[in-house]
């Protein structure tokens, strides 16, 4: 913007008696002596111009409440900046300021100062004066330590000092009892310093980025805290305290050297994201599944090899960080295919403690006979015929309706196994007892394609005691021809032979009576033992 446009605005706006002008990215370089006009102005933005000065005539804008100039090329505030007497909000972000003036201690009306990402060094004693101060960002300077009048500061809600080269906080600190947040990431703390501790009402903390190595006792004073970071630390433990923080949301332990979670953790009941990416636990203690109100839940790159089933108590999770550990359990496939899997495969687990129909639904067979879109149509859920082939386990919940018991629903776990000879292996581990079976083949290609012999000695040597229901899919396409009464002599867990076509519906309602007879027909139970999956 030119000069003379420039001036045009300042005296428009003079003339009009305007309280808000934004002269925002308009590449200003330099202010005219005529902004000293606009004595009727509360708020004035000049962020993103190329002001390297302000002229004298600056002092005039004394109706100014709110002032932004952040991102100019400012290095020094000028004298007479001390009589904008009614500025509320100043915002000097960005700029090549390397000292606040002790003047500025006469904007006795300030309650939000920013003068962040800048060059100061230290700061004046006379801050201590401006006592109306709500929020003091002091983000990405080169402050190596903090005047003790910062302590008079008591109406104080909001300080950020993240990214300076502090490396202690004075006494005083612990007299801002109005604090509610506090940052101090990136800064070259080596302790807690146990002042912080005094700050009843401290909601949010961050002291990521230092070099912790323990935290004292006294955090577990921090009763109000809502929200804390500590991430890129070297803790190696937690102290039993920290179980008093029972008002946490967000932990955030990132990057640190934990092995272990005490169990005190548990007593963190408000927590619904809890961060623990990077450090070294080994295993998670099964009362993480107190955590019922946990949204996100990240273990990315631990030495984890199996998840507590306690997990799957964690009714409100949404995301589950499993990357980069070595897990046995629950297996790849299992996790590959994201969070609710794998909180369904925990949740089968904890079946074991439960009276229950039946554990598991379990629909094995070849590769490409139709187990998926078989599952699917139990469901309810319309044809595909474009749907892809399964690659390891998926799992799913099939719920019948009690024939004889109104209000009764019978839940069954429908575990879908890829029916690729890679997967066979694989699969034999999840072949457990006390679990109904659907073993499905294709009527187009035949029942000797469909191995039918390999799965049923594969179920009876898995799960002696499991009934057996065979299915052909594609009849619409060729009659099935089985001989069933050979296959029930040798195997005598065969409870029946359906046929289906999942394309039209056709015998799909007599499969489903026939799974809520076989569901019946395994009376109520504790599953005994914990079974793999």
């Amino acid at each position: 913007m030119d000069r003379k446009e420039l001036l045009r605005i300042i005296d428009e706006a003079a003339e009009r008696g305007t309280a808000k002008l934004d002269l925002s990215l308009k590449g200003i370089a330099e202010l005219p002596p005529e902004i000293g006009q606009l004595t009727s102005l509360q708020a004035l933005d000049l962020s993103r111009n190329q002001l390297t000065a302000l002229p004298p005539e600056f002092g005039q804008l004394t109706s100014v409440k709110e002032l932004y100039l952040s991102e100019n090329q400012l290095t020094a505030l000028p004298p007479e900046f001390v009589k904008l007497t009614s500025l509320q909000l100043l915002d000097v972000r960005n700029n090549g300021l390397t000292a606040l003036p002790p003047e500025i201690v006469k904007l006795t009306s300030l309650h939000t100062l920013v003068p962040g990402y800048n060059k100061l060094t230290t700061l004046p004693p006379e801050i201590g004066k401006l006592t109306s101060l709500d929020t003091l960002s002091l983000r990405s300077n080169q402050l190596t330590a903090l005047p003790p009048e910062i302590g008079k500061l008591t109406s104080l809600r909001e300080l950020d000092l993240w990214g300076n080269q502090l490396t202690e906080l004075p006494p005083e600190i612990g007299k801002l009892t109005s604090l509610q947040k506090l940052l101090l990431g990136l800064n070259k703390l080596t302790t807690l310093s146990p002042e912080i501790t005094k700050l009843a009402s401290l909601q949010q903390l961050d002291l990521s980025n230092h070099q912790f190595t323990t935290l004292p006792p006294e955090i577990g004073a921090l009763t109000s805290l809502r929200s804390l970071s500590l991430r890129e630390n070297r803790l190696t433990a937690l102290p039993p305290e920290f179980a008093r923080l029972t008002s946490l949301r967000t932990l955030d332990l990132t990057g640190n050297q934990l092995t272990k979670l005490p169990p005190e953790i548990t007593e963190l009941t408000s927590l619904r994201e809890l961060y623990l990416w990077g450090n070294r636990l080994t295993t998670l203690p099964p009362e993480i599944g107190k955590l019922t109100s946990l949204e996100m839940l990240w273990l990315v790159g631990n030495q984890l090899t199996s998840l507590p089933p306690e997990i799957g108590k964690l009714t409100s999770l949404q995301e589950l960080g499993l990357e980069g550990n070595p897990l046995v359990s629950p297996p790849p496939e299992i996790v590959e295919q994201g969070t609710q899997a794998v909180l369904a495969y925990l949740r089968a687990q904890l079946e074991r403690g439960r009276r229950q129909w039946v554990s598991k639904l379990l629909v094995v067979g070849e590769g490409g006979v139709g187990k998926t879109a078989t599952l699917q149509t139990l469901l309810g859920e319309k044809f595909d015929p474009k749907l892809a082939t399964t690659h390891g386990i998926q799992i799913s919940q099939l719920e019948l309706d009690h024939p004889a018991e109104a209000d009764v629903t019978m839940e069954l776990n429908g575990w879908d196994f890829g029916g690729q000879e890679i997967y066979h292996a694989t699969h034999q581990f999840f072949l457990t007892n006390r679990s109904l079976f659907v073993l499905v083949w294709n009527a187009r290609h035949g029942c000797e394609q469909g191995k039918l012999y390999y799965w049923l000695d594969a179920i009876q040597a898995r799960a002696p005691d499991s009934p057996v229901l065979i299915v052909a899919t594609h009849v619409d396409e060729r009659d099935a021809d089985l001989p069933l009464s050979g296959l029930r002599a040798q195997y005598p867990q065969i409870i029946g032979h359906y046929e289906i076509s999942n394309k039209s519906g056709e015998g799909v309602e007599e499969l489903r009576a026939a799974l809520i007879k076989a569901a019946v027909g395994l009376p109520p139970r504790e599953r005994p033992g914990l079974e793999r999956g």
